[in-house]
């Protein structure tokens, strides 16, 4: 059954995935975009998507545009300021949406000590507000969607590890399981939970395409291509104390407070980032990556 969803943040590095996902299923899909022109050139053509400009601060111009959907998917960044998640979610109530889901996508924000991090005040803002919402409004519920570290991105943009210049920075040992996924696999997932709303309503859906470790990436990229690793290492417990600090600054530098508040939440000791135990792999009908086929994501990024 076709689903209309509305997709806020659509053209990040999961909105654009995400909605070709949702296309290729054969939902209709409408992009909030603040411009329409800037929107319109990074997103597909194709005949079930709309894009609408809308202000993200105004709940009548959201509320507009969310007529008639039944879903909404924010895909915002992990920055985006506490409480911005609000409108959108008030316009959802109001345009009689059944399902939000949050801009998670992530880290487990049900693990306490993970939302304990001041990066994440955002997210642990809007599940409460969400959770005050449902309360109120039977027919609304939210989706909050854990994945990970984005296995893909993380290896081209440099998060997990820079294979093209083969450096790293490794946290404590190294070895700490994590759960990572691509974005093709959170892609197909969220299309997967257009099907499966009713046993996903208000709650966490965990996926992943593998638990690796560090070392783990390192050395199957060392198998790939047979170059050694120029590797530093840091302690996580002093790399969380400095970037508490310098994220509180006004002027604070994202190398130094945002990102590794970040990977703290996901290569830290306690922060929940291995979801083994926890998985809707089976339900979402997402298998598990092998060795070989993570060496495969790896490879294009050597």
């Amino acid at each position: 059954m076709s689903v209309k969803v509305a997709v806020a943040g659509a053209t990040g590095s999961a909105g654009i995935p995400i909605i070709n996902e949702l296309l290729k299923a054969g939902h209709h899909v409408t992009a909030l975009s603040r411009s329409i022109s800037s929107g319109s050139s990074k997103l597909p053509k194709h005949p079930n998507l709309d894009i609408v400009e809308v202000d993200y601060d105004s709940v009548p111009s959201l509320t507009a545009a969310l007529q008639n959907h039944n879903v909404v998917i924010a895909t915002l960044p992990v920055d985006t300021p506490i409480g911005s998640q609000d409108t959108l979610i008030d316009a959802a109530v109001a345009a009689g949406v059944s399902r939000f889901f949050p801009a998670e996508f992530g880290t487990d924000t049900d693990n306490e000590k993970c939302m304990k991090l001041p990066v994440f005040e955002n997210k642990m803002h809007a599940l409460e507000y969400l959770r005050a919402k449902v309360a109120k409004h039977p027919n609304f519920s939210y989706t909050a969607i854990c994945t990970g570290a984005f296995f893909d991105w993380g290896l081209e943009a440099g998060f997990l590890a820079h294979p093209k210049t083969h450096t790293a920075t490794i946290y404590d040992d190294g070895n700490l399981p994590w759960s990572t996924t691509t974005l093709a696999t959170i892609s197909k997932a969220v299309v997967s939970l257009m099907s499966h709303l009713e046993e996903t309503k208000n709650r966490h859906v965990y996926i992943h395409d593998a638990v690796v470790t560090q070392n783990k990436i390192i050395e199957i990229a060392k198998r790939l291509d047979g170059k050694d690793w120029e590797l530093t290492y840091v302690d996580s417990a002093a790399v969380l104390e400095e970037a508490q600090v310098e994220y509180r600054k006004a002027d604070s530098d994202y190398r130094k407070g945002l990102m590794p508040l970040l990977h703290i939440s996901v290569l830290g000791k306690g922060y929940g980032g291995d979801f083994s135990g926890r998985l809707d792999n089976e339900l979402l009908g997402i298998k598990l990556m092998s060795d070989e086929e993570l060496g495969e994501v790896i490879a294009k990024y050597l």
